[in-house]
């Protein structure tokens, strides 16, 4: 029970934030009005969120742990980066499933634009993703600790960063205007292809 409700929290002082900040923007509402919004003090929100950027991607560390889990829970034979591509490749298709969802997405679209600091976080958030995946292709490549073997930093840097470039595609198409049945398929067929040739790595 206990756990339900710091999730429950959690997600609240999330929702209200993201509410805030699509309204009047980012940089102009502080920790302190998303805390008296969601009925709270300043303390509980900074009990659940390190910073004031971490309230718009609160789903981060949910984000890498089911990453990881695909990587581990990953077919025999299966390469990390094949494992990963699919991971990815499955979130994109889901983008337009649901209405609370695409609007979800809009939201971050608009405030992550409009923010450098934002924009800082998430440079920092896909580096630390790089950093997970490179563990965990050292190991199956056999490099270990070797800081000579670049194979693990380099594979983990394009699989981020072709992350980093399908989100933003799907960033720009949502405040286009067009609608997800439009430029959807369009977005994950590029993926596809990106990830279909970065799944030949070894």
């Amino acid at each position: 029970m206990r756990e339900q409700r710091k999730r429950q929290t959690r997600e609240q002082l999330a929702a209200t934030a993201l509410r805030l900040f699509d309204e009047r923007g980012f940089e102009a509402v502080s920790v302190a009005e998303v805390a008296r919004a969601a009925g709270v003090t300043e303390k509980t929100v900074f009990n659940h969120f390190a910073t004031k950027e971490d309230l718009v991607y609160s789903g981060d560390q949910r984000f890498e742990a089911a990453l990881v889990e695909a990587i581990d829970a990953r077919a025999a034979g299966t390469p990390v980066a094949g494992a990963v591509g699919a991971f990815l490749l499955d979130r994109y298709a889901r983008f337009g499933d649901d209405p609370a969802r695409r609007e979800r997405q809009a939201v971050l679209a608009r405030l992550v634009t409009a923010s450098p600091a934002l924009q800082a976080r998430e440079r920092q958030l896909l580096a630390r993703y790089a950093a997970t995946l490179r563990g965990h292709i050292a190991r199956e490549l056999g490099a270990g600790g070797d800081e000579d073997d670049l194979r693990p930093q380099l594979i983990a840097e394009a699989l981020v960063a072709a992350h980093g470039v399908v989100i933003a595609a799907f960033r720009r198409a949502t405040l286009s205007g067009a609608p997800p049945e439009v430029y959807g398929p369009r977005v994950l067929a590029a993926a596809r292809e990106a990830f279909g040739l970065l799944a030949g790595l070894p």
